[in-house]
């Protein structure tokens, strides 16, 4: 699950406000007291912290997916529907020649690459590459900052973010701790 910590009286009415849009919205939410959380992650610093511990908000079915299960997930899928899909070929520039779209690429010697249709999974770099088509997308792209330790046994049972501070804390499939904050 996800669990949002919270560090004020003003920090929970604001969750409780966020809970109950989940729940309209279909979505599970419990608003849990400071005792509550302790149950669940008995080792934080819940009395003796800057921003002590009063309480969290716990979306139970909630969590992290693998991006590159998800990528390759879609890639399946797309390959299933006819989709060529061509690795190791960075995207230079597009040529419109008529109905028909030329890729411009370097890396492997491909020759040209013509289709009727373009689709970019590109991620970070979608709004650049779209660019090379002449077309500006309504999104900004940022970078990931993260920091991921060494493996240890388990100890974070879902993602846990730290409400004072743009921060989270999970643990990767193969047992390192995944740190990260901001915009992320």
């Amino acid at each position: 699950g996800v669990l949002n910590l919270y560090h004020s009286d003003a920090q929970r009415d604001a969750f409780a406000r966020r809970g109950n849009a989940m729940r309209l919205a279909g979505a599970d939410a419990e608003l849990l007291d400071a005792d509550a959380v302790r149950r669940m992650l008995p080792f934080l610093d819940f009395d003796n912290a800057r921003f002590p511990i009063k309480g969290g908000l716990l979306q139970r079915r909630g969590g992290t997916a693998r991006h590159d299960a998800v990528v390759w997930g879609y890639a399946r899928g797309a390959s299933a529907r006819g989709v060529d899909i061509i690795q190791n070929c960075e995207v230079t520039g597009f040529v419109r020649d008529g109905d028909q779209l030329f890729v411009q690429h370097r890396g492997q010697t491909l020759g040209t690459i013509q289709a009727g249709k373009v689709g970019l999974a590109v991620a970070g770099s979608s709004s650049r590459v779209a660019e090379y088509a002449g077309l500006r997308l309504p999104i900004e792209s940022h970078v990931l900052q993260a920091f991921v330790s060494e493996a240890i046994k388990p100890l974070i049972p879902g993602v846990v973010t730290f409400g004072a501070g743009h921060f989270y804390i999970s643990q990767s499939d193969k047992g390192g701790l995944v740190f990260g904050g901001d915009i992320d």
